[in-house]
């Protein structure tokens, strides 16, 4: 703190001299006192509303579930600066349980919109969790006769690209079941070399293209199909239009006639490709409680309200462990189904065998089949490091939380 003089810098005017020695004294004071006490953060859990979209509540406890390790980890993220996480829901034996939004930012595309604060009824970016919704539409057409099987040639779909086939035979032996596993052997750059404000990445390219799937298509192949694990958006894209062609409705409109509809799903966009092609691998938006919906029908083996919606067959395939070789940059995994993630996580002493739909930013739908739980969390973390990854959510908070699983 500088000296305060008594006189101006003119020299014109003297402060009084008791003025001075009561104003140096409250100055000390206020340096030397501590700040007033502004309170600790202590979080309420409330059971989530139900507001008539197909969800019934209940509290933690009723569901076998301890309060403790939820309300620290409301508490640690309230402490976490910049936490980035949007939303956190707990389902647990078919009922809602927890609910909770965050003072995050607003962001459309992966683009900061200016806007900040979710709420239930916001709609929120998707990213790869889209991925599954897709892969699950290419499951109804086959369960529906559409597809034959997930054996059926790439290529049976694409008549008008058969040109191609001449360039690389290898593409013949392509099936829609390396679309499902990210094994087409199709070279594919949209998350190394080129930014996506790049004009050579892949995903613009096929963005800007006036037929986006044929620009997929016709690809180098790196590898056979069938042989090597390569996450990429232009295998769910492909898989998308199959669906399309095969059910003779756009994507969007075959998901809301035999998927939307049967979940209640009301609020929903999908994202659009030249030439009328739907998005399909990434930028569905949807509400974080439509988000579990589609979880505990995985978790329900493909059965809502008593109606089965995907075959339980599909639903084992889709979510048994295919590729267990994974690349390097999905090292975190333990294995990859038919769009689904796979995670062994350790909690309690114990190992917890889970699945997931995974999206950039922070996007997940986490299935945890003996405990009858699914976990959905939304995110903003798409240009920096989580700093509170839902790894930790579910192995330091969730999972310690579990105290009898529902029917036990």
């Amino acid at each position: 703190m500088a000296v305060l003089a008594a006189e101006s810098i003119h020299g014109k005017r003297r402060m009084p001299l008791l003025a001075l020695i009561q104003l140096a004294a409250c100055v000390a004071a206020c340096e030397s006192s501590p700040a007033p006490d502004q309170g600790t953060y202590l979080y309420e859990y409330r059971v989530p509303e139900e507001t008539g979209d197909g969800w019934e509540t209940a509290g933690l406890v009723e569901v076998g579930l301890s309060e403790a390790p939820i309300i620290r980890l409301m508490e640690d993220l309230h402490e976490l600066e910049g936490h980035e996480v949007h939303s956190i829901l707990v389902v647990m034996g078919g009922k809602l349980v927890f609910e909770e939004y965050f003072e995050g930012r607003k962001f459309n595309l992966a683009q900061y919109t200016g806007g900040t604060g979710f709420d239930r009824d916001d709609t929120h970016n998707l990213a790869s969790v889209t991925k599954s919704f897709t892969t699950t539409l290419a499951g109804i057409a086959i369960d529906q006769g559409h597809i034959e099987s997930v054996h059926q040639p790439v290529f049976d779909f694409f008549p008008e690209h058969a040109d191609l086939l001449l360039d690389d035979q290898r593409r013949e032996d392509m099936t829609v079941e390396d679309l499902l596993l990210m094994q087409s052997g199709i070279s594919w750059n949209d998350l190394g070399t080129y930014t996506y404000d790049d004009p050579r990445n892949d995903l613009v390219r096929m963005f800007t293209s006036e037929d986006p799937i044929r620009y997929a298509l016709s690809k180098d192949l790196y590898a056979h199909p069938g042989t090597v694990f390569d996450y990429c958006n232009a295998n769910t894209n492909i898989l998308g239009e199959i669906v399309s062609r095969a059910t003779g409705q756009r994507l969007d409109r075959f998901a809301q006639a035999n998927l939307f509809d049967q979940l209640g799903i009301v609020d929903r966009e999908w994202q659009m490709l030249p030439n009328d092609v739907v998005f399909a691998s990434g930028d569905l938006r949807l509400r974080p409680r439509d988000m579990a919906k589609f979880g505990e029908l995985f978790l329900r083996m493909g059965m809502s309200d008593g109606e089965e919606v995907i075959s339980r067959e599909w639903v084992e395939a889709a979510t048994e462990r295919h590729v267990v070789r994974l690349s390097a940059s999905h090292g975190w995994a333990d294995a990859y189904g038919y769009g689904w993630w796979h995670w062994d996580l350790p909690s309690g002493g114990r190992i917890h065998e889970t699945y997931q739909a995974s999206g950039w930013g922070g996007q997940w739908i986490i299935v945890i089949p003996e405990h009858e739980m699914v976990v959905v969390s939304t995110g903003g973390n798409y240009y920096q490091a989580e700093p509170m990854p839902v790894q930790r959510m579910l192995e330091d908070y969730v999972l310690p939380a579990i105290q009898h699983t529902p029917g036990s």
